[in-house]
């Protein structure tokens, strides 16, 4: 159904410094889809998942994201997209070491969503990735894995339409690798399309479809 799709690329590409990092890449993502993006360091997956965030544009092409085309859409329109549509998880956790893990899933509430839902909300999410006991414990005194399921977390709660993942189970050990897959299968599971950026050939599986990067790369 069309207002299922969740992300459309139209024949974007991005060009920096005189190279062209990716060209005529083209696909679409409907709900409880998921896609892997892959290839060498420095071929610009960041860079690609920025751009579905509307943090960057792209040099040519076009890109909607949930009926939006963010070309044409007003900087304060693309922060509502990644505050209320978009759900966004870095590689380096984006967490304040100093708030609770509570308070750092409570950064980001969607409009329409009253705070006692959100707290409904962040207590299932913290069951899904295994932190269901860490509500009080400081951030900044959780191990690298744990605090990617803290980032993990925020996004379940937040419940976006479109979750853009960059590396989420790099460097993790198996435990919190696994943690992260749930919790991307949960969102999945509520409707959500997914787009990860992994060298991991485990969530490249998961993902059931990839797009290797290169050059006049297409999907």
């Amino acid at each position: 159904m069309t207002e299922q799709l969740r992300l459309r690329a139209e024949a974007i590409g991005y060009d920096i410094a005189g190279r062209t990092l990716w060209d005529g890449v083209s696909f679409q993502l409907r709900a409880g889809e998921a896609l892997a993006l892959r290839g060498p360091s420095g071929q610009g997956k960041s860079t690609m998942l920025r751009c579905f965030g509307g943090l960057e544009q792209p040099t040519r092409g076009q890109i909607t994201v949930d009926g939006n085309v963010l070309q044409t859409a007003g900087e304060g329109e693309r922060r509502a997209l990644r505050r209320d549509t978009v759900g966004l998880v870095m590689q380096d956790h984006a967490v304040v070491p100093e708030w609770t893990v509570t308070q750092n899933l409570r950064v980001l509430r969607p409009s329409g969503v009253a705070s006692a839902e959100l707290g409904d909300r962040i207590d299932e999410a913290l069951q899904i990735v295994g932190l269901g006991g860490r509500r009080t414990a400081r951030a900044g005194t959780m191990s690298g894995g744990e605090q990617q399921r803290v980032a993990v977390a925020r996004v379940l709660a937040q419940r976006p339409r479109l979750v853009l993942a960059d590396e989420p189970t790099a460097s993790l050990d198996s435990e919190s690798a696994t943690r992260v897959r749930a919790g991307l299968d949960a969102l999945r599971a509520s409707g959500s399309a997914v787009v990860v950026a992994t060298h991991d050939p485990a969530l490249i599986a998961w993902a059931g479809a990839e797009l290797a990067l290169a050059v006049d790369a297409t999907a």
